[in-house]
């Protein structure tokens, strides 16, 4: 009997951890707004003033495809973890995340795409606004123009 319900109680567990990750991978699904540069490495790909005129660029994801700029990142496969934010960013960006505004810990998804692309890190900051690694950047963005909403194609009008 005891044995029965630490089954279940193991696989609730699962289950909603399985269903946590399927959420704010889903959450990410939209038309995001870029508002500006949260932080870079001290090596990017672009120039600080190529960075600032990405503010206003619409960042859109679905399952199908996630563009940016003049990218495309076809048939994406996410896949999510959470690290403690700021031995994460030391070790991986060599940077201090305090510029980033992420909450601790943070998510992470990951976007891998069919062909390489710069399209990779996205941070979940909370449910309007996320971080996202582009290029040597950190770019913050917000939840975009109302009246859309992810499609198999892309976005279409509500």
């Amino acid at each position: 009997m005891a044995r029965k319900w630490i089954s279940a109680v193991i696989l609730g567990l699962v289950s909603a951890s399985c269903l946590a990750g399927d959420g704010a991978r889903s959450a990410l699904f939209g038309r995001w707004v870029v508002t500006g540069t949260a932080d870079a490495q001290e090596t990017t790909s672009l120039s600080s003033d190529d960075a600032d005129k990405l503010t206003g660029t619409d960042f859109i994801v679905t399952a199908e495809s996630v563009r940016f700029s003049d990218e495309i990142c076809d048939k994406p496969k996410f896949k999510q973890a959470s690290y403690g934010t700021a031995v994460f960013f030391r070790r991986e960006y060599k940077l201090d995340p305090r510029k980033l505004r992420l909450p601790d810990p943070v998510t992470e998804i990951t976007i891998d795409c069919l062909a390489p692309s710069p399209i990779s890190f996205v941070y979940i900051k909370d449910k309007r606004h996320i971080v996202f690694f582009w290029k040597g950047f950190f770019l913050n963005a917000k939840i975009g123009r109302a009246g859309f909403e992810p499609a198999t194609d892309g976005l279409k009008a509500r």
